[in-house]
């Protein structure tokens, strides 16, 4: 085994820097409009993160990069943005300690959305955009940036983009890769500026618009509102949330086809996305039916349609707390949060086309009984599944499911109830956010103990990178030359 190309990964994670320390000169701004008084540190915290990534990012590079880089920058990338993105939270005071600061920033960049800011609402203007936007930078848009910028490395930004979004049709855009991130970020930048722009019409401030339609997009779930998109007492707000939520659940790539071949079959024709709308439909009406005797008949499908879309898609905003509903409303939500929106989307959790998948091996395995002798692939849009993806979906829902096992019975141990703590880990795993029980919509993860928090802190990751990265890199065998 070859040996790790230091210098590469040491440019790649300076780049990455030099990107999180240019963002805050955004929220600098807003925080000099409003005079909300952090802006000293997002200044100083521009300074703490630019100057390394400078000083690496100059650092003359040789090779390309090979799978093993790929894993030790997505991975280690994320945890130094996660450092970074933590530094402005502790210069400003919101957090005087590093493990609720860096919990903050991973929710932030694994657009998770779970909070342990006990009263949002206090803070000033930059922290709370610089809350969203990092939601937006560890979405779609974060990816789309390494693409355009790792070929400066080298030509190995392939293996990134495939460690990355595993779930993107990469064989068929493969052989323009930089211009499909340029393509994907133009597609992102105008499906957030667009619902931007609705909400600021729809009654929002500006700066609430923008930051409420970054985290959307990025399907992260922070806003500035204790009572989250609730807080507006807004049909139409929630209307407009609702449909940019459910377009952020789409896989890209498709978007992607629409606009590169000017049509929408690709969309239409594809089995995901008509499940996803399945899936959709059939989970709001039956939550709308649970919530009758809660609410009117149009206030139960007002919330529970809102509400199916925010869980499925793991954005994770709220109109109610649902944390008071019946018991088979909440059971139905808690489930939600194991799907998952579309492969290739910024959504977390499981993904719909595994389950597809499952479900399809589950099906050939009952005609093998009824037919031993038959041949009987498994095919998906037309195509057959080669038997080895196969097994990487069960390796993954079978370690995912393990992880959420595991990481229950240890929430447990540090005293929460069985709801909280599987909920918790449930919501934090699959990237949603709010949970049930002491950290339902209308709480927080604020009252957790440290090893809980940090515990959390590692299922964002871990969710985030689906598993096999980040367990790749803490095997033995991974730095063995």
């Amino acid at each position: 085994m070859t040996e790790l190309n230091t210098k590469l990964i040491a440019r790649a994670m300076g780049l990455l820097l030099c990107v999180i320390a240019a963002a805050m000169a955004l929220p600098l701004g807003w925080s000099l409009y409003y005079q909300s008084g952090d802006s000293l540190a997002f200044f100083v915290s521009m300074f703490v993160a630019g100057i390394p990534g400078i000083l690496l990012a100059r650092i003359p590079v040789q090779g390309d990069i090979r799978l093993r880089e790929s894993f030790v920058i997505v991975s280690g990338g994320w945890l130094l943005c996660a450092l970074a993105g933590a530094i402005p939270f502790l210069i400003a005071g919101t957090f005087t300690n590093l493990p609720d600061a860096l919990f903050e920033a991973m929710s932030g960049f694994t657009t998770t959305g779970a909070t342990v800011i006990a009263d949002v609402e206090s803070q000033p203007a930059g922290i709370l955009f610089w809350r969203s936007l990092l939601h937006w930078l560890g979405g779609l848009g974060i990816i789309v940036f390494s693409v355009v910028l790792i070929p400066r490395l080298g030509t190995g930004g392939f293996q990134l983009f495939k460690a990355e979004v595993p779930g993107v049709q990469i064989e068929r855009i493969k052989p323009k890769l930089r211009e499909t991130a340029k393509v994907l970020l133009i597609i992102y930048l105008s499906l957030t500026l667009a619902e931007a722009i609705l909400l600021w019409l729809a009654g929002m401030s500006f700066f609430e618009a923008l930051s409420h339609s970054l985290a959307t997009i990025a399907t992260g779930g922070f806003s500035s509102r204790a009572e989250s998109i609730g807080g507006y007492s807004s049909t139409l707000i929630e209307v407009i949330v609702m449909v940019f939520t459910f377009l952020s659940g789409v896989n890209f790539a498709l978007y992607h086809g629409i606009f590169s071949r000017r049509g929408y079959q690709s969309l239409i024709r594809n089995q995901e996305f008509k499940t996803y709308v399945g899936i959709v439909i059939t989970a709001t009406l039956l939550l709308t039916v649970t919530l009758l005797g809660t609410y009117s008949p149009g206030q139960a499908l007002r919330h529970g349609s809102f509400q199916v879309v925010t869980i499925v898609t793991t954005t994770g905003y709220s109109t109610a707390d649902f944390n008071t509903w019946p018991d088979i409303s909440r059971t139905i939500l808690l489930l939600l949060m194991f799907v998952g929106a579309c492969t290739g989307s910024t959504a977390g959790s499981v993904k719909i086309l595994r389950w597809q998948l499952i479900a399809k091996h589950a099906y050939r395995e009952v005609n093998k009984f009824l037919h031993p002798k038959a041949v009987l692939p498994i095919r998906h849009d037309g195509e057959i599944v080669p038997e080895n993806v196969i097994n990487q979906v069960f390796a993954f829902t079978g370690l995912y499911m393990g992880l959420f096992v595991l990481g229950t019975l240890c929430m447990l141990g540090m005293g929460l109830d069985l709801l909280s703590a599987a909920s918790s880990v449930a919501a934090t795993l699959g990237n949603v956010g709010p949970g049930l029980g002491s950290v339902g919509p209308m709480a927080s993860y604020a009252h957790l103990p440290t090893a809980g928090k940090l515990l959390l802190t590692f299922m964002m990751l871990i969710g985030r990178l689906e598993i096999f990265s980040v367990l790749a890199i803490l095997t033995p065998a991974f730095w063995k030359r």
